[in-house]
């Protein structure tokens, strides 16, 4: 029952957010992250314990990540420059693709670390779900997304792929 409510909370949040438009204000965004919060609490079924030392952890691979995101979008940027990235130089875009592969290594380096400080204090099964969790929360709000566009109705299966 608990698992139902914290699913529903999450449902709920992220559906408010969306209904607000496309406008993506701060109230969105933290309404996003507390619906994060609730799916991965769920989701890593901790305990107490394992709570209190999991998410200073994660809220320090969180911060991580975005300093990646942002050192490379930066990166990015300078060399989209005005011209958009359907005219961009061919010696623009072969550094852009360097830059690809930069951000895609250090964002692996990054989750090796983390997995590795994760498994100090998850069970191999909740770190594997912890892996799972970006890509499983997405496909929830979009799922969610698509149900209300659709009155309802879901082109998505059920979400048990089983990867």
């Amino acid at each position: 029952m608990k698992k139902f409510w914290i699913i529903a909370l999450v449902l709920l949040v992220t559906s408010s957010a969306m209904a607000q438009g496309p406008g993506f204000n701060r109230q969105n965004r933290e309404q996003i992250k507390a619906a994060r919060i609730a799916f991965l609490t769920n989701r890593l079924e901790l305990d107490t314990e394992q709570a209190q030392v999991f998410w200073p952890i994660f809220n320090e691979y969180e911060a991580e990540k975005g300093e990646l995101v942002k050192k490379y979008n930066k990166q990015k940027r300078a060399l989209v420059g005005t011209e958009g990235f359907r005219n961009m130089s061919e010696e623009n875009a072969s550094k852009m693709l360097d830059i690809y592969f930069d951000q895609k290594e250090a964002e692996l380096a990054l989750e090796k670390k983390y997995i590795q400080r994760f498994k100090e204090v998850l069970k191999p099964r909740q770190a594997w779900a912890m892996v799972r969790f970006e890509g499983d929360f997405r496909r929830t709000v979009l799922d969610k997304m698509m149900k209300r566009r659709q009155g309802g109705k879901s082109q998505r299966g059920n979400g048990n792929d089983g990867n």
